[in-house]
């Protein structure tokens, strides 16, 4: 907007808002920043340009759709509607998915390794495959041990 010699001076209240749209304006010229933060001097004349707006009886909502529009870009600082809420819960779930996947995997026993229903201990709880190996050496060494005796 070029300066307006018809331009009135703003009342505090409208200051206020001034200043109100330039804190919850992102600034397209300092990534990170709001309009009222920002050094630039294209902020500068953003922020005189939000004034005059103000002066010539536009709403917030109007400077903000204007100020939206010269970006080409949503300067709300709060994400966009479309796919911004979806997409992270998506992610989300797929994870909790993979990691159920991967606990599953890890605590179901391994093939070839749990006893036949046959080979079960004396308790009648499964032998598995190491524990029958550590208990036929046990019993050839005490076999052994009695041999010797």
């Amino acid at each position: 907007m070029s300066e307006d010699s018809t331009t009135r001076p703003l009342s505090p209240a409208e200051e206020k808002a001034a200043a109100a749209i330039a804190r919850q304006t992102m600034s397209p010229f300092c990534p990170g920043r709001t309009l009222a933060d920002c050094p630039s001097e294209y902020a500068t004349e953003w922020r005189q340009e939000i004034r005059q707006m103000l002066a010539a009886g536009r709403s917030p909502a109007e400077i903000q759709q204007e100020l939206e529009r010269r970006a080409g870009a949503n300067l709300s600082g709060s994400p966009a509607r479309d796919s911004s809420y979806w997409v992270p819960a998506a992610f989300t779930v797929l994870g909790v998915g993979v990691l159920a996947a991967i606990f599953l995997r890890l605590r179901a026993p391994s093939p070839g390794k749990t006893a036949t229903p046959a080979e079960k201990g004396p308790d009648g709880v499964p032998i598995d495959f190491e524990q029958r190996i550590d208990d036929t050496r046990l019993e050839a060494e005490l076999a052994a041990e009695d041999d010797d005796r």
